[in-house]
């Protein structure tokens, strides 16, 4: 028989052995992912639809179920529990201005992108997250992971000082069609508007953003700690409406495996990422990144930690052997 003393020995061996368990599931448990939208024109948009496969395929539950997380007097953002461990609590980023077109400035939208994350990490009691951004949304993102980029130049016209810096708490972006080095579709009124100069190629935010900076002995304009995975689509649109649609499909996946197309939107040079895992998506639109199944399966695995593949394809007579 046991003693006493044993039987309370014994039983404080089993609950540390839990306590140590419960620790260690968490230490390993994926971390959540925020989901961010790009360049909205029209007001009223829902971000809740705009990434509702997306936010699906990795939560395991209905769009539907999404609760509404308010931060502060208008801002709030949305949030899609996991539905099981294989599963990812995910965050809907809401970084627009109510019932606004997401007309103001990228920075401006970073600072409150860096206070959804707060919460985040705050309320969950975890380091860092993950983040998957559309179109402008990624440079919302680099905005706010690449602060530091702009402290030389705060205060002037363009870039006011809103107090933004980085707190090393995104582990992973995964940039989707995102304009990195400019859209000269969506920056036609780049003289007339601050977003507008700051999505031109050859405007003063994007070459703060991508200037090169010298850490060791190599030249760096990405943040040396955060995984960089940039996604370019290559639409194949028109094809089918040409006589000889198969070479017209070929001529297409060798241009986007050579980076030299486009989504309809977003140049794939401008959204190649030098330090970054850059994939080229054949077949897709510029909307259809936003829930394409091929582009969330490869998000998924990134996220799980895999290596990203040189290129995904939006169907399978799209893989040529070439």
């Amino acid at each position: 028989m046991w003693g006493r003393n044993s039987r309370r020995e014994f039983i404080g061996i089993c609950l540390a052995c839990v306590l140590i368990a419960v620790a260690s599931a968490s230490a390993f448990a994926a971390p959540p992912v925020l989901l961010v939208y790009g360049f909205q024109p029209i007001p009223g948009f829902r971000a809740t639809e705009l990434w509702a496969d997306v936010a699906e395929r990795l939560a395991g539950r209905p769009i539907v179920e999404v609760r509404t997380i308010e931060i502060e007097a208008g801002h709030s953002f949305h949030y899609l529990p996991a539905a099981g461990t294989e599963h990812r609590d995910v965050f809907l980023s809401d970084y627009a201005i109510p019932y606004e077109p997401t007309v103001r400035g990228i920075r401006f939208y970073a600072d409150r992108l860096a206070d959804e994350i707060e919460w985040i990490t705050s309320e969950h009691d975890i380091a860092q997250i993950d983040v998957v951004a559309h179109s402008m949304g990624a440079l919302v993102a680099r905005a706010y992971i690449e602060a530091a980029d702009f402290d030389e130049i705060l205060g002037e016209e363009d870039f006011p000082d809103y107090g933004t810096e980085y707190r090393d708490d995104v582990r992973t972006l995964i940039s989707v069609a995102g304009p990195h080095h400019g859209a000269y579709l969506v920056s036609f009124g780049q003289w007339l508007s601050r977003l507008g100069r700051q999505l031109s190629p050859d405007g003063a935010f994007l070459e703060l953003l991508n200037r090169d900076r010298v850490l060791g002995d190599r030249l760096i304009s990405l943040h040396p700690d955060v995984r960089y995975v940039s996604m370019a689509g290559q639409t194949c649109f028109g094809c089918g409406l040409r006589r000889d649609e198969e070479v017209c499909l070929r001529e297409c996946v060798d241009a986007g495996l050579a980076w030299q197309g486009s989504d309809l939107v977003v140049l794939m040079a401008s959204a190649y990422l030098p330090e970054a895992e850059n994939v080229a998506c054949i077949g897709m639109d510029h909307v259809d990144m936003h829930a394409h199944p091929a582009l969330t399966e490869a998000i998924v695995s990134i996220l799980d930690g895999q290596q990203a593949l040189d290129a995904i394809y939006a169907s399978p007579e799209l893989q040529f052997d070439t």
